[in-house]
């Protein structure tokens, strides 16, 4: 069994991510699902990743809508960024989504159709994986876990249409902060972890079964 801490959208706020970081407990790996920061900088970003290792030496990032692209630079130049690549733990695969789909000019963003390249990569580097997770900042399309308050759905197809063709065993998310919960999608679990910034993260355990309980400090 391998048991993850499931952090998305801390937002730049360290306080509350440190608390979080203290009350989880032990956890073989720390995935952060994008959003570190708030349209900052990459030092912003290296500062999250360091506090983050500071408890656990394991940590996969993926950058989000409100980080960019020399962010997910930062996070790759750190060994933690797993953005359209595969990384292996163990006997577990995950990779990752960053970005989010086109939503507003301002932000990192790409379209459906390179999101699903980037998944197809980070895959590809899996072959050896017995069970994978895909780490991603937008939830899949469609589900109950990206609807804003205005019930509109903003997910990205492309994560969905991954999903129902590969059916990891576990979706890592965040990004609507609004649509958090946990969700299955055929074989597949789906936890948008809501966001940190205000205290919510996740705990997921990863065997032949998937297990995941939500939490807040």
């Amino acid at each position: 069994m391998i048991k993850l801490l499931c952090i998305s959208d801390i937002h730049g706020n360290e306080k509350v991510l440190e608390v979080i970081l203290r009350t989880a407990g032990k956890s073989d790996a720390v995935l952060l699902g994008g959003d570190l920061t708030h349209f900052g900088c990459p030092d912003d970003a290296e500062r999250i990743v360091r506090l983050v290792q500071n408890f656990n030496p394991n940590v996969y990032a993926v950058a989000g809508n409100c980080d960019s692209k020399a962010i997910e630079r930062r996070l790759n130049e750190l060994g933690v960024g797993i953005g359209g690549k595969g990384r292996l733990l163990g006997a577990l695969g995950i990779h990752g989504l960053s970005g989010a789909p086109p939503w507003q000019p301002t932000m990192y963003e790409f379209s459906e159709a390179e999101l699903g390249r980037f998944l197809e990569a980070g895959a590809q580097a899996l072959n050896a994986a017995k069970l994978y997770v895909v780490l991603s900042h937008p939830p899949p399309r469609g589900c109950l876990l990206d609807r804003t308050f205005l019930w509109k759905h903003v997910g990205s197809t492309a994560l969905r249409d991954f999903v129902a063709a590969r059916q990891p065993e576990l979706v890592v998310c965040g990004h609507i902060h609004e649509s958090r919960g946990v969700e299955q999608l055929g074989r597949t679990t789906v936890v948008n972890c809501g966001p940190a910034t205000r205290g919510y993260y996740a705990l997921a355990e990863v065997d032949r079964e998937v297990r995941v309980a939500l939490h807040r400090v």
